[in-house]
């Protein structure tokens, strides 16, 4: 009797994780076809583009940072300014905007320092509401870009083309992380970056470090208040946009690269900052995305476990079935895992942007950077979910609530390299 309750649990351990892996394919597979059905060139006459205004909020500095300036100041698009806000005079990215601007010339530029430090919410949130208010009403999209935004000469108008669907307030892109040395922390969040664009499509969760909304949209839904009180700026766009019942429209075209290198320490603190702002501000969801997460690990280290149990004490039907839904798990994980890395390489080449090899660095290391990087999400999503307090670009925060948000102190930045440059 025992053997036998062993077997249908494992039949029941199988069918759970067989649907798991299904389950995963049909919402992987879904994203793949949004990657896939890409429409790259505009079908909007210049004459009809909006004028834009692109907002970018800078804290520390390396030569990359001129590279991003260099590209948003020559983009492919007929009316738009470039409004820069700067931690401050004595920061290192001050000089690099400065020099930026006297080399191009550009005259569309306007750069400030970052003045009212606001204590309700984040620095990069206080810089936005800064920048905002230097706008006029000739301004009708604004458009979010990150200091490590590879934008290549149409990034602009791809993103705001879109928007001239009625039901669209919101265009979006996505980072896809291809670090160039491979340190384990940079493949731990390179692995965790194929399930976050995924959930990130599904439940149409914008990135700000390439956005762009409608000005009545923006206004309409009060977002200059709502980021001060903010600790993000892409939260409240999703919760600002659904309360109008427009659609947030994810381009495809849009997969940007980074290649940052970074540490084990700094890929967890990564990853509990992006589950720390995913329960603030999508907790509607949150508490089954856990649920989830814990079901799905657990079900699958259990069946590791008891596969190898049963294997020894001489029962090999029920080892192999424990051993097949987890074998089905793992190796339709990293199928989709590939099939995603490899769309969105060719996305970034077809920007003009080089892309090596998919994995090129650290391919053996994958079975050790998929298990390290599962027992990672789960202690961040816990740790996010417990504690009310996060540190992000040295200036620790206390999260009580979405709208609820105060400056605990600011100190010096974290980095993932010491030559890396980072946004507000």
């Amino acid at each position: 009797m025992p053997n036998e309750n062993m077997h249908q649990l494992s039949i029941v351990c199988f069918w759970f994780l067989a649907g798991i892996a299904v389950y995963n394919t049909l919402w992987t597979l879904f994203t793949l076809h949004a990657l896939g059905n890409r429409r790259r060139k505009s079908t909007i006459d210049d004459r009809d583009l909006p004028k834009a205004a692109v907002l970018l909020c800078l804290r520390g500095a390396d030569s990359g940072l001129r590279s991003c300036l260099r590209r948003l100041l020559n983009q492919d698009y007929p009316k738009y300014e470039l409004f820069i806000a700067v931690d401050s005079e004595t920061d290192p990215a001050w000089d690099v905007v400065q020099s930026a601007i006297r080399t191009s010339k550009a005259e569309n530029v306007h750069v400030s320092v970052l003045r009212n430090r606001l204590t309700t919410c984040s620095l990069k949130c206080s810089a936005l509401v800064q920048l905002v208010d230097q706008l006029d009403d000739s301004h009708q999209v604004i458009a979010l870009a990150d200091a490590d935004l590879e934008s290549h000469p149409t990034w602009l108008r791809e993103l705001v083309s879109p928007l001239a669907d009625p039901k669209i307030g919101v265009t979006f892109g996505n980072r896809w992380f291809m670090p160039t040395q491979g340190w384990f922390g940079s493949l731990v969040r390179q692995m965790w970056n194929g399930p976050g664009l995924v959930v990130m499509h599904v439940l149409q969760i914008p990135w700000a470090g390439s956005l762009a909304i409608r000005a009545n949209v923006f206004h309409q839904g009060r977002l200059r208040d709502r980021w001060a009180r903010s600790i993000v700026d892409d939260g409240p766009i999703r919760v600002a946009v659904k309360a109008q019942n427009l659609r947030l429209h994810f381009v495809p075209t849009l997969i940007m690269a980074n290649r940052e290198d970074c540490s084990l320490g700094y890929a967890y603190n990564f990853l509990r900052r992006q589950m720390t702002w995913t329960r603030t501000y999508i907790y509607g969801w949150w508490m089954a995305l856990l649920a989830s997460v814990f079901l799905v690990l657990g079900t699958t280290a259990t069946s590791a476990i008891l596969a190898l149990a049963n294997y020894f004490y001489g029962s090999p039907s029920a080892a192999f079935n424990f051993a097949a839904g987890v074998a089905a798990l793992v190796s339709g994980s990293t199928a989709l895992w590939l099939a995603l890395d490899f769309y969105a390489r060719r996305m970034i080449r077809e920007q003009g942007e080089t892309a090596p090899a998919s994995f090129s660095v650290g391919l053996s290391q994958l079975p050790v950077v998929m298990l390290v990087t599962c027992f990672m999400h789960v202690f961040a999503a816990v740790v996010a979910t417990l504690r009310r307090r996060v540190v992000w670009r040295g200036v620790t925060y206390e999260i009580r609530g979405p709208s609820n948000i105060r400056v605990i102190s600011e100190n010096a930045m974290e980095m993932p390299l010491a030559s890396s440059a980072v946004s507000i």
